[in-house]
């Protein structure tokens, strides 16, 4: 297994000349190649309709129907996700576990955090309740998490983007319907194309500001059309899961690098194409983030950056 980064310096310093306007995560917001953005409520669905520009100028739309039940069960899964309501669960799950053992768990806040002081009337049941208070928080941690789509790698919390992107392959399929529906005479890579292009000109947000989408911070795709807007996390697990119905015989690889990721395909590389190095084999980088809409194989200069940097580049493919 390797990385690497694949294209000449010369085409590099060109496409970080053309691409200089785009996005890469905890950037500044900026206008994207979105011309018109609609929703109304048709019976139990919501109806989305969309008009933007692709990679080469042209006007394109797009209209398909979301469940609104759905919808409205993203949003709440996603906004439920902050340290507070984590720490919520552990004390919910210590505080079960402790009826169950006969014991009283008391919280003392201490520092940054807290700690936990289990009352019993007899030494032997504090103690064996104490044996297992490391397993009880580390669990109830564990579930919240995969509730979540997050993964704990030792005291850090990331995005399991595969994880993300399959939870909402079925419910994307009126999307992916709807682009294969216009792209049905192109070749695999336009019809890729399309899809990048319809996700790169929703517009960027970085999701933090509670004034505009409840401080969620990451928005899965359902919720991520109905807010118009995205950062790189939420607009990389929407374009995966629409490729995972697009494209199911091609595999995806999501490309996490310092406060930004984007997702790479194995495409069958073109010139001029940044390919990444992973498994023995060359895979196409694909850009969601935006605003600038370029074609599969353009990246950001600072997604170029970073990918040629020891170290800087981790790797998760998209098993199924």
């Amino acid at each position: 297994m390797g990385t690497g980064l694949r294209g000449s310096r010369i085409g590099r310093v060109a496409a970080a000349a053309a691409l200089g306007a785009l996005l890469a995560c905890g950037a500044s917001p900026a206008g994207a190649q979105q011309s018109a953005f609609s929703w109304r409520p048709v019976g139990s669905d919501v109806q989305f309709s969309y008009a933007f520009k692709d990679a080469g100028g042209a006007a394109r739309s797009l209209s398909f129907p979301l469940p609104s039940a759905a919808i409205d069960a993203a949003m709440a899964l996603f906004r439920d996700y902050s340290m507070p309501n984590l720490y919520g669960h552990i004390q919910a799950a210590l505080e079960r576990e402790a009826r169950r053992a006969g014991v009283t768990v008391q919280t003392i806040p201490r520092g940054g955090g807290v700690s936990f002081v289990v009352l019993a009337d007899s030494t032997a049941r504090r103690e064996a309740f104490e044996a297992r208070l490391d397993g009880i928080i580390e669990g109830a941690r564990q579930e919240w998490l995969r509730k979540h789509a997050r993964r704990a790698v030792g005291d850090a919390i990331h995005m399991d983007y595969p994880e993300a992107a399959r939870r909402y392959v079925t419910a994307l399929r009126p999307v992916a319907g709807a682009l294969s529906a216009q792209t049905g005479g192109l070749d695999e890579r336009a019809r890729l194309a399309r899809a990048l292009s319809f996700v790169q000109a929703i517009p960027y947000d970085d999701l933090i500001s509670p004034l505009t989408t409840g401080g969620i911070e990451f928005a899965p795709p359902l919720a991520m059309f109905k807010l118009n807007r995205g950062d790189c996390d939420s607009k990389t697990v929407a374009l995966a899961a629409l490729l995972r119905t697009l494209a199911p015989a091609r595999r995806l690889l999501f490309v996490v690098l310092p406060q930004h990721v984007a997702l790479a395909v194995d495409l069958p590389p073109q010139e001029g194409d940044v390919t990444v190095d992973y498994g023995g084999q060359s895979w196409v980088m694909l850009e969601p983030t935006g605003p600038a809409v370029v074609p599969p194989g353009k990246i950001a200069p600072t997604t170029a950056w970073y990918i040629e940097q020891p170290g800087e580049i981790t790797f998760f493919e998209m098993k199924e």
